[in-house]
Formats: C-alpha cells, sequence, structure tokens
C-alpha cells in the first residue's frame, strides 16, 4: 500500500460512503483521509453530496451504480460553482472596465489640442461644442467630470458654438482676456495688440485684470493690452465670419471696418487716404467675388476713387 495514500479512487470513497467497503478498505480510506487535509476536505465534499442528494444504500445495485450516480451530482455541483465563480470574475471585469472607460473619458478623451496651419478646419470639441478655427490658429481644450469648467486657450481667431451647461462654464483665455459662456454663439479673435469678441446669439463675460462687461447678441468688444476699462459696442453685420462662410456680409457697417476685413482676406494693403471715408456705412453681401470687384462696388455706392499703387491701394 501507498504509504501516502494516494490510490484512494472515487469508486472506492463511493463505496466507502455508501457502507459498502470492505473493513480494510474503510481502514484505507480513513488513513487516507487522515494523512492531508485536503484528503479529508474532499471526503467531507463527497459526504455532503451524498447526504444532499440522498442516496440510499441498495444492496440490490452495485457499487458502480452508486459511484455513478455520486459522479453525476458532482459534476452538478461543480458547473455550480464554476457559474457563480465566472459570475464573480465578470462582475469585477466589468467594474474594471466602467472604471477603466469613465477614467479615459474624463483624464484623456476630454483634452484635445488642435492647430488649423494653412486652412480653416471645423472642431468638434469633446463636450459637444464646435470651434471653428481660422488660419494660423490654435485652441486647447481640457473638460471632463474631475474639472469644474471647460477650459480653452486661443491663439488666433475662432467662432465658438458652445453647448450648453450651466455646471461647467465654458472659458477662453486668450492674451490677457477672459471670456466666459454657459452656451452661446460667438466669434474671438486676438493678436499682439488687442483682443476682440462679438457675440451672435446668448450672453458672455469678457474681462481682463481690470475691468468686465456682459455682452448680447450683436454686442461686441476691443479689448488692448492692459486697457483700464472696457466698453461695449454695437457689432454692424457679421464680417467675422467670412473665413468659414466665404461671405462678406455688411449691415450699415463703417467702411473702415470692411477695408480691415478685406486686407485679411485678401492678404492686400488697402488704405483710406481720406478719414472721412472710414465711417460711411455700407449695407451689402459679397459672396466670392473677387477684390477688385468688391472695391468697384465700393468705389460706386460712396462715389470716391481707387488708387492702384505699388503694393497699396488707396480709396480717395
Amino acid at each position: 500500500m501507498d504509504k501516502n495514500y494516494t490510490n484512494i479512487n472515487d469508486d472506492l470513497l463511493a463505496k466507502y460512503l455508501l457502507g459498502e467497503a470492505s473493513v480494510p478498505e474503510s481502514e484505507q480510506v480513513e488513513a487516507w483521509a487522515s494523512s492531508n487535509p485536503d484528503h479529508r476536505k474532499q471526503l467531507e465534499d463527497f459526504r455532503n453530496i451524498l447526504e444532499v442528494s440522498k442516496l440510499q444504500t441498495d444492496h440490490s445495485i452495485d457499487e458502480h451504480e452508486a459511484l455513478g450516480r455520486l459522479n453525476i451530482r458532482l459534476q452538478r455541483e461543480r458547473k455550480s460553482i464554476n457559474y457563480k465563480l465566472v459570475l464573480r470574475w465578470a462582475a469585477v471585469i466589468a467594474i474594471i472596465f466602467s472604471a477603466g472607460l469613465f477614467g479615459y473619458n474624463n483624464l484623456i478623451a476630454n483634452k484635445i489640442n488642435v492647430s488649423s496651419s494653412g486652412e480653416t478646419l471645423t472642431q468638434v470639441l469633446p463636450d459637444g461644442s464646435t470651434a471653428i478655427l481660422n488660419k494660423q490658429s490654435s485652441i486647447s481644450f481640457v473638460g471632463g467630470f474631475f474639472n469644474k469648467t471647460r477650459a480653452v486657450k486661443l491663439k488666433g481667431e475662432a467662432f465658438f458654438r458652445v453647448s450648453a451647461d450651466k455646471s461647467k462654464p465654458f472659458i477662453i483665455s486668450i492674451n490677457d482676456v477672459q471670456v466666459t459662456v454657459v452656451g452661446t454663439a460667438f466669434n474671438v479673435k486676438g493678436d499682439e495688440k488687442e483682443t476682440v469678441v462679438i457675440v451672435e446669439s446668448g450672453i458672455v463675460k469678457v474681462n481682463n485684470q481690470k475691468d468686465s462687461v456682459r455682452l448680447t447678441a450683436g454686442e461686441k468688444v476691443e479689448v488692448s493690452r492692459n486697457q483700464v476699462h472696457l466698453t461695449k459696442g454695437q457689432n454692424q453685420g457679421k464680417l467675422y465670419n467670412y473665413y468659414y462662410t466665404n461671405e462678406l456680409i455688411c449691415e450699415a457697417t463703417p467702411l473702415a471696418d470692411l477695408v480691415l476685413v478685406l486686407n485679411e482676406k485678401f492678404k492686400s494693403n488697402i488704405v483710406i487716404a481720406n478719414p472721412a471715408l472710414k465711417t460711411l456705412p455700407i449695407s451689402t453681401t459679397f459672396k466670392q467675388e473677387p477684390l477688385k470687384e468688391i472695391l468697384n462696388v465700393i468705389a460706386e455706392t460712396f462715389k470716391i476713387k481707387v488708387e492702384y499703387g505699388q503694393n497699396v491701394i488707396k480709396l480717395r
């Protein structure tokens, strides 16, 4: 006999539990069970399953049939245990996956950096807002569950349509100016000299380190560096959106404002030689017309002259 009692098989255990084992066989099983705690547990597991199964000793059935009944019960119990274990691991994996997805959405996916280079660029931000960048502009966005705001840093010019979320203000930083909104549409432009904010819809708060103003639809503010007081004014037309609509919409727009946009759009150098012409209002819409045709319309409208010189165009 193996002193480590490793040769005990299921047939012998079944006979022992059913009271069908001989005296030497019973002694062998009991010695085997006493030699190792795992053996004892295995025997008790067999006993428990036997009791639950209510298998009764029946001398008309041999030990092989008894073993068959016991094995069927064992298989059922093991399947049940394995199924519960699978469910537990599935729950753990689901929790880990959900936590990972939550972390990704709020730590990684809610950050974005984009640049427009030589073409305008339309970018949907992680919060559902839309930013249309003019050429040579860039933005960075940081939002998500762990941040109290939706923070944007802008260089250049962009038009924003902001998704409403009162719990997380949308704050744009450009130069020394901050633009704060909840849900609205507006244009922001900044260079080394000033920052200009024009509101198309909704309400926008604009502030620097010394003052602040609230703008509503059709209003604008121009903020130069280190400016003390901020003063809002009315915006005439929609020249600010020329870079993504390819239209120049003037509604009683001062000629000086139109000339400024023409110089940006066509990379030209138009100069209003007569200061009295700067405030002349013009109401019209230009769609895809070349610069020379636009200047002819301006000349006919105000009865002025257009002089083409070397690298300069003068309005007199």
